[in-house]
C-alpha cells in the first residue's frame, strides 16, 4: 500500500455518534528514547532487530549498486512500532468490514493497495469477473470515506507514512526500505549522479549515524508511544465488534417481526371480537416479548476491543446485544424497525470535519469566550488595525491575495488557509495569544485569528449581551426578513447587507459570507439546495434539523456535502440519546422559524415563545405534514383497475385457467345480439360485459375455439360480478375524491411559499378567481375554446398600509408545479365570456371559477391588515381553501370521469378508468418527463414527482429534472418502499428536557450542538446538553477526572496537563482545547 500523509489535518477524530465504540483518540506523538541502560521492553527489541535487518538490506544494496529504496526487508519485526502498525493495516484491510466494502468495489485485495490518506482514496486491481476473457487486469482508484472505519484507517496509515509521501502494502512483515525510513522520519541517500564508490560511501555514512543508538528512532522525529500502538489494536477490536453487531441485527429485526405479526394475527383468530384496548395490550406484549428474545442475542466480544477491556471479559465470552448496545449508549430499541435502524447507523461512515472546523476558532469552543476575553479579542485586532488604510480586518488581510472567483466558489476552505499562513494574520494570533493567555491546540494561532475574524464581522453577536436572539441574526441581518425566500436568495440578500454597512467590499463579500454562516448557518452553505426549499417551509425545517445533527458529530462538514447527501443522511434515525436530543432541540428552531413564517407566532427578537405557543406550533405542523405527506401518496397511488380485478376474480375461481387463456379472445356467442360487440371474445369480456351482472352465466350458450379452454368446467360464481363492480365503483369514487384533496393540499401549498408580502396581498386584498380561455374564431364565425389544464387564476384588489391601492394577478399552475405573477393579465377582467366573438381573431379571457359549497359571505373581501401577527397563515386560512376549492373545480375531475362513464366504449378495449388516470396523471409535475424518458416505468418516477411535488423535496433537483436529465428510473414504487424520505414526512418531535434526561449518556458528538452562541449568551438558540463525563473520557488516558468553574458553575471537568497548567478536554476529539482552568481540582 503507498499511504500519502496529510499535512493539512495534523489530528483526526472519529466523531461517534452513529459508532457503537468510543472515539479513537488521534495519534499523540512522543518522543522515545531507547537506551540499553534501560529496562527493555519487547518493543524496544523489536526496534533494534529492524535496525540491524534495515542496515544489513542497504549495505547488501549499496554492495551491489541496487537502488537503495526498493530494498525490500523481510521478516519485520512484529514487535517493533513499526511492525504493530503494519500488522494494524493489515488486519483492518482483512476485517470482514473491509472485506465487504472492498468487494463492493470491486477491489482486489490480494495484489497490493495503494492509499491516498489525504484525499481518502484507495487504488487496487480491479477484481476480475468470470464472465470476462480478458487477461489485462486494470486498477481502479475509489473513494474510501464511505467505509464506515475510515477514521481508524486513516488514522493508522498517516501514522505509517511518517514523514514521507507514500507507502506500498502488500503484507504487514515485508516492506520497502524507503516505507521504513519514512516511518522513522529518515531520508534516505540516493543521488542517481554518484558514482558506486561515493553512493556506498554515502550509504555507509548514513548508517553510522544512528546504528551506534541501535534503533532507527530518531531525537528529531515524534514517534508513537506503545500505548498509542495499543489503542489502534483497541479500536479495531470496537471495529470487529461493529461488524459482528451490524451483521446479526437484520435477521434479529425480521424474525422480530415477523413473530409479532404472527402474534397478532392468532390473537384475533382465537378472538375475532377484540376491541381496541384489548388488541393493543396484546400487541404490547408481543413486542415486548419478541423484542427481549432479540436483544438476549449473545455477541461474541473481540478479546481486543475498549468494551472487553472495560469489562474485564476473557477471549470467547460473549454478552447479550442489549448488554452491548448499553454498554456503548445506545438506545435500547423497542421496536424491529427501531433496531433495524442501530444497524444502519453502525454501518454507517462518520462524518468528518474538514480543516478548521465551522471557521469560528476559539468561539467554537465546547465553553465559549468569557465576555472579558472577547472584547479583550477586539482592543486586539483594533491596535492591529490602528495605523492601517482599511478599517476592516478582513480587508486587511486580504488586500495581498488574490482572491480568486474560481475558488471563492469552490474552495473558499483555501483562501482561509493562505490568511492564516500571511504574516499579518499570524502576528495578530500571537498579539491576542499574549493578551489573552497561550491556549491548548494544535492550532492557537488559527484558533484566535479564526474568533477575530468572526468577531470582526459580527460584533454585535460576540462581544455584548444582545437584546436580540444570536440565532436570527448574522452581523445585523436579521434572518426573519427573509422568510419564504431560498437559500440563494438569502446568501444574496447577506452580501448585500455587509456591503451596504461597510463590514464587506464586493471584493471580500463572498469571503465574508463563508465565514459568518460557516458558524451561523451552515445550512446555507450545503450545495445544490433546490430553489424551490425555502427558510420557513415545513422542507425547511427537515432540512436544518439535518444540518444540526451531522453538524453536531462533525462541524464545518455539511458545507461540503450535497443536499441529497444531507437528506439520505437524515434518513438514519438517532440511536443515541445525544443524537435524539439534537434532533429535537434543532428541529424545534426550525420550528420557531416555521411557526413565524406560517403565522402562528409573532415576532421576537429575543426567540423565545412560552411551551403552550410552541406545542400549538407543534400541532399545526404535524397537521399540515400530515396532510401533505397523505396528498403527495394519493398523487401516487394507482387507479382501481376493473380489469386486473376481474382477472384475479376469474382465476380464484377457475384455479385451473391460466391468465393467458382467461384473455383470450377464442369464445363466440350462440345468440348475435347478447353482446354489443362482434366476437369473438374472451372470458374477461363475457364476466364484464353481459348485462345482467345479477343472472349466472350460462356458458352453453357459448362456443370455444380453443380446445384447452372446456366451457363445461368454468363457473362464475352468483353475484360475484356485480360484487366486484360495486366494490370498483366505491374504489374509483375514493381514487377521484384522493385526487382532488391532493390537488387542494397542493394549491394550499404553493400559496404558503409565496414570499409575506405576496402571501399578504392574497389574504388580505379583495380577491377574485378565474380560469384562462383561449378563444379562436375563423372568419366563418366558428368558434374554438380552450383552457389550460391545472391552471388557476386569483386576482387581488389590494390596499397596503399606507393606503395605496394595486392590482395583482396570480397564476396557480399544477402541472408545472409553480404560482407566478402575471402582471399582463392585470387588465383583463375576471367575467363571464361573452355570448359572441369576433370573427377572425383570437382573444385570451379570465372565466370567473365558483367552487361548490357554502361559504362566509365575506370569504372574497379585503380584511384588515393589523391582525395580531403580521404574517398570514396562508396554508389554513379560508381564503386559501377557497382558491383550493377553486382549483378542484377547475379541475373536473369527476365531471370528465361522468363524460367518459357516458361513451360508447367496450370496456376490455378502452376503459373509461384508464383514460381518466391518464388525466390524472398529467396533472402531476414532470409526469410528461418521466413517460417520455423511462419506458413504461411511469409509477415508479411518479413517487418521487408526488412527494416533490408537496414540498418535501427527495433530492437535490426535482424527480422530473433527474428523469429528463438522465433517462434512468428515479424510485420505486409505494409497494416496493419508494424511495420517498420517511423521516422527511415526520411531524413535529415531542420536546425534549435536558434538565429532565439529566446527563446525554456515554455517547458524545454534541460539540456544535449550540454552534451559535454557547453559556456566555443568554440569549442562545438552545442549552448545552451536559455529558457523563467519566464515561465520555473512560478510554483517555491523559483525561484527569475533576471540578472546575465554568461560566459561573462547578461542573464535573475532564482535563489534562499541559506545562504545569490543566486544560479541558473536547469531549468530540478528546483533546484539550482553551485556556488553562484556573481552579480546577482533580477528584479523589
Amino acid at each position: 500500500m503507498t499511504v500519502s500523509p496529510n499535512s493539512r489535518l495534523p489530528e483526526l477524530f472519529t466523531p461517534v455518534l452513529i459508532n457503537a465504540g468510543s472515539s479513537p483518540t488521534p495519534l499523540t506523538l512522543i518522543d522515545t528514547e531507547v537506551s540499553r541502560h534501560d529496562v527493555e521492553t519487547p518493543q524496544d527489541k523489536g526496534e533494534r532487530a529492524l535496525a540491524r535487518l534495515y542496515a544489513q538490506g542497504l549495505k547488501t544494496a549499496s554492495s551491489v549498486g541496487q537502488d537503495p529504496r526498493e530494498v525490500s526487508v523481510t521478516d519485520i519485526p512484529p514487535a517493533s512500532s513499526f511492525g504493530q502498525l503494519r500488522a494494524r493495516l493489515g488486519d483492518i484491510l482483512k476485517s470482514p468490514a473491509f472485506k465487504a466494502w472492498a468487494q463492493e468495489k470491486q477491489l482486489d485485495l490480494s495484489q497490493g493497495v495503494t492509499l491516498d490518506a489525504s484525499r481518502g482514496t484507495i487504488t487496487a486491481k480491479r477484481a476480475g469477473s468470470v464472465f470476462s476473457f480478458s487477461t489485462e487486469t486494470r486498477e481502479q482508484t475509489v473513494d474510501v470515506h464511505s467505509f464506515s472505519a475510515w477514521p481508524l484507517l486513516q488514522n493508522v496509515a498517516k501514522a505509517l507514512a511518517g514523514s514521507g509521501n507514500s507507502i506500498k502494502f502488500e503484507t504487514a512483515t515485508t516492506a520497502r526500505a524507503a516505507d521504513i525510513a519514512q516511518f522513522y522520519g529518515h531520508t534516505l541517500p540516493f543521488d542517481p549522479s554518484l558514482s558506486p564508490s561515493e553512493q556506498d560511501a554515502s550509504i555507509t555514512d548514513y548508517i553510522a549515524g544512528w546504528e551506534r543508538k541501535d534503533t532507527l528512532i530518531s531525537d528529531a522525529a515524534s514517534h508513537p508511544s506503545q500505548a498509542e500502538l495499543e489503542r489502534h489494536a483497541s479500536k479495531l477490536g470496537d471495529q470487529n465488534n461493529r461488524g459482528a453487531v451490524v451483521a446479526v441485527i437484520p435477521k434479529l429485526a425480521a424474525d422480530a417481526a415477523s413473530s409479532i405479526a404472527q402474534d397478532l394475527a392468532a390473537a384475533t383468530r382465537e378472538n375475532p371480537k377484540l376491541n381496541e384496548d384489548e388488541y393493543r395490550e396484546v400487541s404490547w406484549q408481543s413486542y415486548r416479548q419478541r423484542m427481549q428474545e432479540a436483544l438476549d442475542t449473545p455477541i461474541e466480544i473481540d478479546p481486543t476491543s475498549s468494551y472487553a477491556r472495560d469489562h474485564d471479559l476473557k477471549p470467547g465470552v460473549a454478552v447479550t446485544l442489549r448488554d452491548y448496545l448499553v454498554g456503548h449508549g445506545l438506545l435500547v430499541p423497542k421496536t424491529p424497525s427501531e433496531l433495524a435502524a442501530i444497524a444502519q447507523s453502525l454501518a454507517s461512515p462518520p462524518p468528518l470535519s474538514p480543516e478548521h472546523g465551522n471557521m469560528g476558532g476559539a468561539l467554537s469552543w465546547p465553553t465559549l469566550l468569557s465576555n472579558k476575553d472577547q472584547r479583550t479579542l477586539s482592543r486586539v485586532i483594533d491596535d492591529a488595525l490602528k495605523n492601517e488604510p482599511q478599517d476592516n480586518l478582513l480587508e486587511h488581510l486580504t488586500h495581498d491575495l488574490n482572491l480568486d472567483e474560481k475558488t471563492l466558489k469552490d474552495d473558499p476552505g483555501r483562501i482561509i488557509d493562505d490568511i492564516l499562513k500571511s504574516s499579518n494574520a499570524q502576528a495578530i494570533g500571537r498579539a491576542a495569544e499574549q493578551a489573552i493567555g497561550e491556549i491548548a491546540s494544535p492550532e492557537p494561532i488559527s484558533d484566535w485569528l479564526l474568533a477575530a475574524l468572526y468577531a470582526s464581522l459580527d460584533k454585535q453577536s460576540v462581544f455584548t449581551d444582545p437584546s436580540f436572539s444570536t440565532r436570527t441574526h448574522i452581523a445585523g441581518f436579521d434572518l426573519n426578513s427573509v422568510s419564504g425566500r431560498s437559500a440563494s436568495y438569502i446568501r444574496k440578500a447577506l452580501a448585500h447587507h455587509l456591503i451596504q454597512t461597510g463590514l464587506a467590499t464586493p471584493r471580500t463579500v463572498d469571503l465574508a459570507v463563508f465565514i459568518l454562516l460557516s458558524r451561523k448557518a451552515p445550512e446555507l452553505l450545503v450545495k445544490d439546495i433546490p430553489e424551490a426549499l425555502v427558510k420557513g417551509s415545513h422542507a425547511w425545517v427537515t432540512f436544518t434539523t439535518a444540518v444540526a445533527r451531522i453538524e453536531a458529530q462533525a462541524p464545518g462538514s455539511t458545507r461540503l456535502m450535497t443536499y441529497e447527501q444531507i437528506m439520505l443522511r437524515h434518513e438514519l434515525a438517532p440511536v443515541t440519546l445525544a443524537d435524539l436530543m439534537v434532533e429535537a432541540l434543532a428541529q424545534t428552531d426550525g420550528l420557531k422559524d416555521w411557526g413565524r413564517n406560517s403565522g402562528l407566532l409573532g415576532r421576537n427578537a429575543e426567540d423565545k415563545y412560552s411551551e403552550t405557543k410552541m406545542n400549538d406550533v407543534r400541532f399545526e405542523f404535524s397537521k399540515q405534514v400530515s396532510e401533505l405527506n397523505k396528498a403527495s401518496n394519493y398523487f401516487a397511488m394507482e387507479a382501481p383497475d376493473l380489469h386486473k380485478w376481474a382477472l384475479a376474480e376469474i382465476k380464484q375461481q377457475n384455479s385451473h385457467l391460466s391468465e393467458e387463456q382467461i384473455k383470450e379472445k377464442s369464445i363466440d356467442t350462440k345468440d348475435a345480439g347478447f353482446l354489443e360487440f362482434p366476437g369473438p371474445y374472451s372470458l374477461l369480456d363475457i364476466f364484464l360485459n353481459t348485462r345482467d351482472h345479477l343472472k349466472d352465466i350460462d356458458f352453453n350458450d357459448y362456443t370455444s375455439r380453443n380446445e384447452s379452454i372446456d366451457l363445461t368446467t368454468i363457473t362464475f360464481k352468483p353475484f360475484s360480478r356485480a360484487e366486484l363492480k360495486s366494490r370498483f365503483e366505491n374504489g374509483l369514487d375514493l381514487y377521484f375524491n384522493r385526487i382532488e384533496a391532493a390537488a387542494q393540499a397542493q394549491t394550499k401549498y404553493l400559496i404558503s411559499t409565496l414570499p409575506i408580502e405576496d402571501r399578504e396581498i392574497i389574504e388580505h386584498g379583495k380577491i377574485s378567481v378565474g380560469k384562462e380561455v383561449s378563444v379562436n374564431t375563423n372568419n366563418s364565425g366558428a368558434t374554438n375554446k380552450a383552457t389550460t389544464s391545472g391552471s388557476l387564476v386569483v386576482r387581488s384588489e389590494f390596499k397596503d398600509r399606507d393606503g395605496n391601492e394595486s392590482t395583482h394577478t396570480y397564476e396557480i399552475n399544477m402541472t408545472s408545479n409553480t404560482i407566478k405573477k402575471r402582471d399582463d393579465w392585470n387588465d383583463i377582467d375576471i367575467a363571464p365570456l361573452p355570448d359572441e366573438f369576433r370573427a377572425g381573431i383570437g382573444s385570451t379571457y379570465l372565466e370567473p371559477v365558483a367552487p361548490e359549497g357554502n361559504y362566509p359571505e365575506n370569504i372574497l373581501q379585503a380584511s384588515s391588515l393589523y391582525t395580531v401577527n403580521d404574517t398570514p397563515n396562508s396554508y389554513f386560512s379560508d381564503k386559501t381553501g377557497y382558491i383550493a376549492d377553486a382549483m378542484v373545480k377547475n379541475l373536473g375531475i369527476q365531471n370528465f370521469a361522468t363524460e367518459l362513464r357516458g361513451q360508447t366504449t367496450f370496456d376490455t378495449e378502452s376503459p373509461f378508468w384508464t383514460k381518466a388516470e391518464l388525466f390524472v396523471r398529467g396533472l402531476i409535475p414532470g409526469y410528461n418527463a418521466i413517460n417520455n424518458f423511462i419506458d413504461g416505468k411511469w409509477r415508479e418516477g411518479l413517487v418521487d414527482l408526488s412527494f416533490d411535488a408537496l414540498g418535501f423535496l427527495l433530492s437535490g433537483v426535482g424527480g422530473a429534472a433527474k428523469v429528463a436529465n438522465t433517462g434512468v428510473q428515479v424510485g420505486t414504487t409505494l409497494a416496493q418502499g419508494a424511495k420517498k424520505l420517511a423521516r422527511g414526512a415526520i411531524g413535529a418531535l415531542n420536546p425534549i428536557d435536558p434538565v429532565g434526561l439529566g446527563l446525554a449518556g456515554v455517547q458524545t458528538g454534541l460539540e456544535a450542538l449550540d454552534r451559535h452562541s454557547r453559556t456566555g449568551d443568554k440569549n442562545g438558540s438552545r442549552p448545552v446538553v451536559k455529558y457523563d463525563v467519566v464515561k465520555t473520557f473512560r478510554d483517555v488516558d491523559s483525561a484527569t477526572i475533576g471540578k472546575a468553574n465554568v461560566q459561573g458553575e462547578v461542573e464535573d471537568v475532564a482535563a489534562t496537563q499541559k506545562n504545569g497548567k490543566w486544560y479541558a478536554l473536547n469531549p468530540v476529539t478528546k483533546q484539550p482545547y482553551g485556556l488553562p482552568l484556573k481552579d480546577f481540582v482533580p477528584s479523589t
